[in-house]
């Protein structure tokens, strides 16, 4: 008998019941054979299955196949020790999702001592995990963020001497006396190192930004923008290149949250790297495309920009997004924009994932939330592997 207070008793069965199904964690007790003899509500709501449903369900069914012999083992230890255990595991809702938990069991006995029933309260640790995998991502931002600070201290430097070199050609060329042939090429080269140094000091400033934990202010973004803008900003490169590209994004069609200009930085590098994996192909191929996609009831842009390069060997798939790791030639590259890019995209609740085969090319896959007129969905962020 429970006692509510004192002089007043309240039937123990109903007390029982009321409390259980209050019970912000799972409960559940299962007898000899593995058969689920009760559960409470929270059991239903995180697992999304009726009462109906439930009650037929054998202990099985309620785990991932890759936890089951542990689950198993841990079951029958319980039960022959009549003792308790706690552990971490995977359990999976009716539509297959994976719930990592805490889960602590613990044997009920009769009088006797013979086993009855197991009793399991089971915790839901995806809030917790969201707030490690938050507090290890603003780690990471934080050590790239320094890592930016040194690399915009040492372009400053030659990007002002080759500024003022690129001045001083052009006042020399205003007063020479060369032909107008030479003249209109000569010109034409200088515009477009003013060009170039000007898209650099704007990378050196958002680089700079980022290292100071400066945010921008956020808005509603048209991919279209920050992908046809990084596209135009490397034409030169890509003419150069002879780089044909597929580019069928709609304008006003995929929205996201987020800064445009970082989401700019993003794009450019991707693209920066395509180019430079295509130089020695004979097909040079950069296609971006944008769908929308649906990841654990979430809706998020794929932008996925693929090209007919040399590929990564999947031994350096993974580290890619390193900081200071580069697939390329010594001295062509700093092996800083994919771990930026990374970063940028942490920052707007998304992730990056790459995809490659040796001489056949690689695909790297942009993760946005989907924007919508009250918020945007899925900010809490992604975990993908390298391989998407």
């Amino acid at each position: 008998m429970f006692l509510a207070r004192e002089g007043q008793s309240i039937d123990s069965p109903g007390l029982f019941s009321l409390l259980m199904n209050h019970f912000p964690d799972m409960i559940h007790s299962v007898d000899e054979q593995g058969g689920i003899v009760y559960f409470n509500r929270t059991a239903l709501t995180l697992l999304n299955y009726t009462e109906d449903e439930f009650a037929v369900l054998n202990i099985r069914q309620l785990y991932a196949p890759e936890v089951l012999e542990a689950v198993e083992k841990g079951f029958i230890e319980v039960k022959q020790q009549a003792g308790q255990k706690s552990v971490e595991t995977l359990l999976v809702t009716k539509d297959g999702a994976r719930i990592p938990v805490e889960q602590r069991t613990i044997a009920l006995c009769d009088e006797t001592g013979r086993f009855v029933q197991t009793f399991t309260v089971s915790r839901d640790l995806r809030p917790l995990k969201e707030i490690q995998e938050a507090a290890l991502r603003a780690s990471r931002l934080a050590a790239i963020g320094e890592l930016a600070a040194g690399v915009v201290h040492d372009i400053n430097n030659p990007l002002t001497a080759a500024a003022l070199a690129n001045e001083m050609l052009q006042n020399a060329l205003d007063g020479a006396d060369v032909p107008e042939t030479l003249r209109g090429q000569a010109l034409e080269l200088t515009a477009m190192i003013k060009e170039s140094t000007g898209v650099i000091e704007n990378i050196a400033g958002r680089l700079r930004d980022f290292s100071r934990g400066v945010k921008e202010q956020h808005a509603a973004v048209d991919l279209f923008g920050p992908v046809t803008d990084a596209l135009f900003i490397l034409g030169h490169k890509l003419k150069a290149g002879q780089i044909t590209v597929q580019c069928p994004v709609v304008k006003a069609r995929h929205w996201t949250f987020g800064d445009a200009n970082q989401l700019e930085q993003v794009f450019l590098n991707l693209f920066s790297n395509a180019c430079d994996a295509m130089a020695d192909c004979k097909t040079r191929e950069l296609t971006v495309g944008v769908e929308t996609v649906t990841r654990n009831g979430r809706g998020f842009l794929c932008c996925t920009v693929r090209d007919t390069g040399v590929g990564i060997p999947p031994d350096e798939q993974e580290k890619v997004f390193r900081a200071f790791h580069t697939t390329k030639p010594r001295g062509q590259g700093t092996g800083l924009g994919l771990s930026i890019s990374r970063a940028i995209l942490c920052e707007h609740g998304g992730e990056i994932a790459v995809a490659s085969v040796v001489n056949e090319g690689t695909s790297f896959m942009v993760y946005l939330p989907v924007y919508n007129q009250t918020r945007p969905v899925g900010c809490s962020g992604l975990s993908l592997s390298a391989n998407g």
